[in-house]
């Protein structure tokens, strides 16, 4: 045990850890150690190692002697010291080594920075020669530059001199060269003077050289031409090639886009529109679709064609054929297109809709073409260039269709004329004798209503089917004209109507003697007009509803397109009809875009006050208006025939039969002409009310919408505006009377009373003014002073109290 005691050493390594615990190295050295001491004390050291030190220290104090245990902490303490000793000697010894290598070390650094010294100044020695060295080198190389560019001037003047003496002889035998009929020697001859003209074209010996080069490439062009279009003629594609390069050998090359145009496409297809014409005249002289065939075979025809062109001029000019093929293409449809667009104008405008679906699928076709076309030379050098022949191209393939489509609001208000003129014809009309012809004539007219409102959807229906809705705005323009035209028709039947009927118009000033008003028959007859003031309204907007939810639709449909091709673009979707139109017309395209967003946005604001045709709507009401005028002047006829003139009657101005007797005097009685008038007006009611009960069933006919007559024009509101009327043309013959004498006066109150019972009896309050003249007649001459100042105080208006005054040669008081 005690030599394993002395075993024990101590590491400097142990106590390098920045970690490092003192008691727990001292435990783990010590249970290294008193390992083998016994069973005891294992066990003891591994129940609590952190008290080794403390128990093995306690049981060394109750012997006798030291404890190997505390022989081998002493052991430990001494070899600690002595490796402390140790360090503290070895630290000394290198602090005394490093010490004395400081001054060597300063020595070696003077000695390092003296050499970077000369290092230094040996370099900039170097710098300096190699400045002198380099601007010797530099002044050579520009003596050896003037040198060079002495001799490329030397060479250029003999090269001059060489092409100067060369074009001189080229100039002389060109005639020769040019009568030999050798096309290559000529092309070749014609490239050698260009060349030759770009050196010495300043010289004036060759002054007119550009003009002799100029004059031999029309010759020559007009040689190589027939040869060329033979060549293409018959397809020999190896001929077609060589007869190309000379022309464009001799800078002539945009001759054979012309040339291929007018040989390989514009002349055959041309030859084939003519034959198809003329067998569409003879064989098809019956069938009223036979333009619209033609149109269709033919351009499924150029579709073809178009294919075949490709496969043999990509093989033929495979870096020409990607701007051949639309220059072509372009020139032919240029050519055809006054003739395509007569075809195209002679259609119906259901005929345009097939036209339509031919045109959409040949220009899908045309621009799927090209699109391959040109993705296969999608290097080509002048992509701008075939792009802008490419747009070119479809353009002249689509503006016949695109003309027709801007005058689709004339044919499609030309159409809407013509089908009204059809429907609202009724002669009859100009001679009505009975109640049974003036209904049948107004029963006719209410037919017409929703047949015109039917015409009206159609054409909006049409105008999606032949222009895709770009035609919107003139497709409203056309309805509200044609609504115009329908107001126009159904005025002319109404005043066929007044004039048969002898109605009096209530607006006019004068009255012909020969006037009689409409009897009780038309009066009857007329009245079945309510039916159609009331159907207005309400098929109006039952149209206008339906037009709303038919733009909003289209818009759906539309808008993406007008957003994306608002200018032409390379897309698909300005490579079809819809975008190419709307491409074509930008300005009425933002217009219309505008207008659909009006329409969406006034749905989703639930604000559709505002109506989508305004004009439309407003000859609509006027016809309202105009059938309104009618039923009230055929109401007011009567009286008007009774009242107008009673201002002139010699009752006003009676005086009492003078007698030698004292005669009784009676009260004065209503006029015959005041009592007719009267008495029809008590018959209104009775008329009207009959009208009434058949209101619903027939405004629901005329509309066919069970909510169309909810809300007839009542039997009252009409009595209130006739009996108002017929009080307003009783005053106005009042006040023109001329003068009244006591028994005019009498008379007058009479009827005044007569008429305002009447008016009553309507339930109805007369007017004032009715009432305050009917209280002037009745006042007494004698009294009419104090009645004139009492009239103030009871609301009666002074003006009449002093019309009545004059009228009745009474003289009232400065003071009223």
């Amino acid at each position: 045990m005690t030599s394993a005691m002395r075993d024990a050493k101590a590491s400097l390594r142990d106590f390098s850890s920045d970690d490092f615990d003192r008691v727990r190295w001292i435990n783990e050295q010590t249970r290294a150690r008193i390992g083998d001491a016994g069973g005891s004390g294992r066990d003891a050291t591994a129940r609590d190692g952190s008290a080794v030190v403390a128990r093995a220290v306690g049981e060394g104090t109750r012997g006798t002697s030291a404890s190997p245990l505390e022989r081998f902490l002493a052991d430990l303490e001494l070899q600690l010291q002595l490796l402390g000793e140790d360090l503290s000697m070895s630290l000394e010894e290198r602090s005394r080594e490093g010490v004395a290598r400081v001054p060597k070390a300063v020595k070696e650094i003077e000695v390092v920075e003296g050499r970077v010294k000369r290092l230094h100044e040996e370099v900039r020695g170097i710098l300096d020669r190699l400045d002198e060295v380099e601007s010797e080198s530099r002044a050579s190389v520009e003596a050896l530059r003037q040198l060079d560019a002495a001799k490329q001037r030397m060479e250029s003047a003999r090269e001059t001199l060489q092409e100067a003496n060369g074009l001189a002889d080229l100039m002389a035998s060109v005639d020769g060269i040019f009568a030999s009929g050798n096309i290559r020697n000529m092309s070749e001859s014609l490239a050698r003077m260009k060349r030759g003209l770009a050196v010495v074209g300043d010289v004036p010996e060759f002054a007119d050289g550009q003009d002799k080069v100029n004059a031999f490439e029309h010759k020559l062009e007009a040689i190589v031409r027939p040869a060329l279009i033979t060549a293409l003629e018959s397809q020999n594609s190896t001929a077609a090639r060589e007869h190309r390069d000379v022309l464009r050998t001799t800078g002539r090359g945009s001759a054979l886009e012309s040339i291929y145009a007018d040989t390989r496409v514009t002349s055959r297809m041309l030859k084939q529109w003519k034959s198809r014409e003329r067998d569409a005249t003879t064989t098809d002289a019956g069938r009223l679709d036979a333009s619209v065939h033609m149109i269709d075979e033919f351009l499924k025809y150029c579709a073809t064609a178009l294919k075949e062109e490709i496969s043999w001029c990509s093989s033929t000019f495979p870096e020409d054929a990607v701007l051949l093929i639309p220059l072509s293409w372009c020139s032919l449809h240029t050519t055809l297109e006054t003739s395509i667009t007569e075809k195209l104008s002679s259609l119906t405008l259901e005929q345009l809709v097939s036209a339509r679906n031919s045109f959409q699928t040949y220009v899908e076709d045309v621009g799927i073409a090209f699109t391959k076309l040109a993705g296969d030379a999608a290097a080509h050098a002048n992509a701008d260039a075939v792009k802008g022949a490419i747009g070119d191209a479809l353009m002249a393939i689509v503006e016949p269709f695109i003309a027709v489509e801007q005058r689709f609001g004339q044919l499609a208000l030309a159409d809407i004329r013509t089908t009204l003129d059809s429907s609202v014809n009724i002669p009859e009309a100009q001679s009505i004798a009975t109640s049974d012809d003036l209904t049948a004539v107004i029963q006719s007219v209410l037919a017409t209503l929703p047949k015109a409102i039917d015409v009206f959807g159609v054409v909006i229906d049409r105008c999606e089917a032949i222009t895709a809705g770009v035609e919107t705005m003139t497709c409203i323009h056309a309805i509200e004209s044609g609504m115009e035209h329908y107001v126009d028709l159904v005025a002319l039947v109404l005043r066929d109507l007044r004039n048969a009927a002898g109605l009096i118009d209530s607006t006019a000033t004068n009255m012909n003697s020969n006037t009689t008003s409409a009897g009780e028959e038309f009066i009857r007859g007329s009245l079945s007009m309510l039916d159609m003031i009331n159907a207005i309204p309400n098929a109006l907007l039952d149209f206008e509803s339906d037009l709303r939810a038919k733009l909003l639709k289209l818009r759906a449909t539309l808008r993406p397109a007008l957003d994306v091709t608002l200018e032409l673009g390379d897309g698909p979707k300005s490579r079809t009809l819809l975008g190419l139109s709307i491409a074509a017309h930008a300005a009425r395209s933002r217009k219309l875009a505008t207008f659909l967003d009006k329409v969406a946005d006034a749905a989703v604001k639930h604000s559709l006050d505002g109506s989508i045709i305004p004009v439309g709507a407003e000859h609509m009401n006027a016809l309202t208006r105009s059938l309104e005028k009618f039923v009230y002047d055929t109401l007011l006829g009567r009286v008007s025939l009774e009242l107008k003139g009673i201002s002139t009657s010699e009752v006003w101005s009676a005086k009492p039969a003078e007698s030698a007797y004292k005669l009784p005097t009676f009260s004065a009685y209503p006029q015959e002409r005041m009592t007719n008038a009267g008495e029809y007006l008590l018959s209104l009611p009775q008329h009207l009310d009959n009208m009434h009960d058949d209101d619903l069933a027939r405004a629901t006919s005329l509309s066919g919408d069970s909510n169309a007559a909810q809300e007839p024009a009542t039997s009252e509101a009409w009595i209130a505006k006739i009996a108002e009327a017929s009080a307003e043309l009783l005053l106005k013959e009042v006040r023109a009377i001329a003068s009244l004498t006591d028994q005019g006066a009498a008379q007058l109150s009479a009827d005044l009373e007569y008429f305002s019972n009447i008016v009553a009896a309507l339930s109805l309050a007369p007017p004032s003014a009715l009432i305050a003249w009917y209280k002037c007649a009745s006042a007494p001459r004698d009294e009419y002073e104090d009645f004139a100042r009492a009239a103030t105080s009871e609301g009666i208006d002074v003006r009449v109290v002093r019309a009545a005054a004059a009228t009745r040669g009474i003289k009232l008081s400065s003071s009223l």
